[in-house]
């Protein structure tokens, strides 16, 4: 993968700008894109074609979907072997995923459902993970994802994913929008939880908007501007841990591809 800077910003790629950046020279405030390699693996003609425009323009970034570490069922080995010829076609170093399970025994649940922060869990999925990393010949990156469950008997969020993160040797995606989610929603200090972190494992920001209910609960729609709230806490982040490559997740009601670019910037 060509180098990502610690002051690198990034776009997800999203299918309404996919055409634009292909006919556009690299667009400048863009220096890497992050994809998910299931929207793209063994597909051919024009999206492939298209990928391949884009992988010469810009440093790809994989965020993946469907792996599901912290379900029950036995790894889907074959899967995991797809998005590694993915990784390697595109000479992708950097894959991430969500901390948490999107599968049971009748299939996938095609959503990311919070792992039960349960001391005994921990070294299941750190088996997991490190069976992952080494099928893939890469350090699995983990996203902390926005949550709207609790199980009983849960400890807190740091104390769950601090030893999984260090034990495993993985990397962490910290997503600085889903800190202020469930830190408004859950009653807790997100500065505070920022900080505990291990900086050393922190590969990338991700930071993104947000709909706040009328009754003040707050949904991760990734539909809306980044709200100031959200922008102090990323400045905190970067104070506690310096610069990361800072990815920018737009999902729904997308902007208009210089616009989004001009928000980045502004960020």
């Amino acid at each position: 993968m060509r180098t990502i800077n610690p002051e690198a910003k990034g776009i997800g790629l999203r299918t309404e700008h996919v055409d634009e950046l292909c006919a556009r020279p690299p667009v400048a405030g863009i220096n890497f894109l992050e994809l998910s390699p299931e929207n793209w693996m063994n597909l051919g003609g024009k999206k492939r074609a298209s990928l391949d425009n884009l992988a010469e323009k810009y440093p790809l970034v994989a965020h993946g979907l469907s792996l599901s570490i912290g379900d029950t069922e036995p790894l889907n080995l074959s899967f995991i072997r797809r998005i590694r010829q993915f990784l390697d076609d595109y000479n992708i170093t950097w894959y991430s995923e969500h901390l948490s399970f999107s599968r049971d025994a009748q299939g996938y649940l095609y959503d990311l459902l919070p792992i039960p922060r349960h001391a005994e869990n921990i070294p299941y999925l750190i088996s997991r993970i490190q069976h992952v990393q080494e099928m893939l010949d890469r350090p699995l990156i983990l996203e902390n994802i926005s949550y709207y469950h609790h199980y009983d008997d849960e400890i807190p969020e740091d104390e769950f994913l601090i030893p999984i993160i260090e034990k495993s040797e993985c990397k962490l995606l910290l997503d600085i929008n889903n800190v202020y989610v469930n830190s408004q929603n859950h009653g807790y200090d997100g500065t505070a939880f920022i900080r505990a972190l291990p900086s050393s494992s922190i590969a990338y920001y991700h930071i993104a908007g947000h709909w706040r209910q009328n009754d003040g609960f707050i949904l991760d729609t990734h539909g809306t501007s980044v709200c100031t709230a959200v922008a102090t806490l990323a400045k905190q982040t970067i104070k506690y841990h310096g610069k990361r490559p800072l990815l920018l997740e737009r999902d729904h009601h997308l902007p208009t591809l210089d616009d989004l670019c001009e928000e980045l910037n502004q960020l």
